[in-house]
């Protein structure tokens, strides 16, 4: 089969899971092609899958900018505003730039289309998209050339706090694609519910094993602390990913006061960039994580982690927490299971039917961070983190893995094929 993986965001977790779903489909027999963006994060990794570049950086909207710079400094109408030093820089709309930024995207749909026609695959798959008020005109776009479309919803909502939704486009996409897909039995009835789409064609298939951290080989737990210089007879409590609202890191800080009173010699690792778009935001973690660094047994890395250093976070860790207030489904979660890492979460989407509690973790009401504190105490007094950790990348290598992901998938890919009387585009 012939599948195009529509995936625009190119890094991040988007993109490692887009990179594991092409890599393991291709290795199971369909010819698949990855629409990304020129910064592809993962290009230098070896793939059997082909990669076309859509996505690229806009010399109009470059142009723009510093067309507009000098009048937006003079005129009141515009300012800007920084939460901190080196924080973000939050700006009122410009209306010549949003125009601009619709009608640049609608060019790259346009050359998408004769892309696919050109290609002519069996269907289309969407990962991510830039302007999900949008797309909805690619979507139909597409579907007048008759190519089947799937589409994983990995977020029902927005989780960040600045993002809008155009719900009533947001559900006419929804309602128009072919096959929708979830990662949760929970996630598919809150799905069903806030957007009244069929049930039937919205598919519930686990986020895969992230693996690919650990491709070549496990980093020794070891060896991983002394590359992030880390204290080797440390108990290293691991938080990772983007810091935004909806992590809930203030309630892991808050708990971690609680566990140092009951745990020798822990240490709380936070690893990720300060999300930038939301001014409120950014300024209170930006001071959260400033005051912490003051903090012998909390160590921050308060950036992007590239891809090529992850492996070494999770092999340093003892367990992994996501102390998420609202989620819907988590690489995070997937990347501990895989490093064979036990994890606290929250009671929130698809987390509570990923961890089974007591065997590869522990689950605790959100926005508790008593709870909190006392799931990773037992864990560390009263458990065998090491059997833990062992069922958690039993799972990462059964359940969860790629090949049994890519089969779910592959079994819906044919189901829609076969269903269907209508050819794939011929060439122009």
């Amino acid at each position: 089969m012939r599948i195009v993986i529509y995936d625009p965001s190119g890094r991040g977790g988007i993109g490692h899971y887009t990179y594991q779903l092409a890599q393991s489909l291709a290795l199971m027999g369909s010819d698949v092609t990855v629409v990304t963006n020129e910064n592809y994060e993962l290009k230098h990794l070896p793939r059997n899958f082909n990669i076309t570049v859509l996505f690229k950086k806009s010399w109009i909207k470059g142009w723009a900018r510093g067309l507009i710079a000098p009048l937006r400094k003079r005129s009141s109408d515009y300012y800007n505003t920084s939460a901190l030093q080196g924080g973000p820089q939050t700006d009122k709309k410009i209306p010549t730039l949003g125009f601009l930024r619709s009608l640049r995207l609608r060019i790259i749909w346009l050359k998408a289309a004769f892309l696919f026609i050109w290609k002519r695959p069996h269907l289309i798959h969407f990962q991510w998209v830039v302007d999900h008020n949008q797309e909805w005109f690619f979507i139909k776009l597409l579907q007048l050339l008759h190519f089947k479309i799937v589409y994983t919803v990995h977020d029902i909502f927005p989780l960040e706090s600045d993002a809008h939704l155009d719900y009533e486009a947001l559900k006419t996409t929804y309602r128009k694609v072919d096959a929708l897909i979830v990662h949760a039995e929970n996630t598919k009835k809150e799905f069903v519910s806030a957007f009244d789409v069929d049930p039937a064609k919205v598919y519930v298939i686990p986020h895969g094993s992230n693996d690919l951290f650990y491709k070549e080989q496990m980093i020794p737990k070891e060896v991983a602390r002394e590359r992030l210089n880390l204290s080797q007879g440390k108990q290293v409590i691991l938080f990772f990913g983007a810091i935004k609202r909806y992590k809930g890191l203030e309630y892991l800080v808050e708990a971690f006061r609680q566990v140092k009173e009951r745990v020798d010699n822990v240490v709380l690792l936070i690893a990720g960039k300060i999300y930038d778009k939301h001014a409120k935001d950014f300024e209170y973690y930006a001071r959260l994580i400033d005051e912490l660094r003051s903090h012998d047994d909390v160590i921050c890395v308060a950036d992007y982690i590239p891809f090529e250093t992850i492996g070494c976070y999770f092999s340093a860790a003892d367990m992994v927490v996501l102390p998420y207030t609202k989620t819907y489904t988590s690489g995070v979660l997937l990347a501990a299971y895989a490093a064979g890492r036990p994890v606290v979460v929250t009671d929130t989407g698809a987390l509570r039917e990923v961890v089974e509690p007591g065997k590869s973790g522990v689950i605790v009401p959100p926005k508790d961070s008593r709870a909190l504190a006392r799931a990773i105490i037992h864990i560390f007094k009263s458990s065998d983190i090491e059997a833990m950790g062992r069922y958690a990348k039993h799972l990462a290598q059964t359940r969860y893995s790629w090949e049994t992901v890519a089969s779910k998938t592959t079994d819906l890919y044919q189901s829609l094929v076969s269903q269907s009387n209508v050819k794939p585009c011929s060439r122009i």
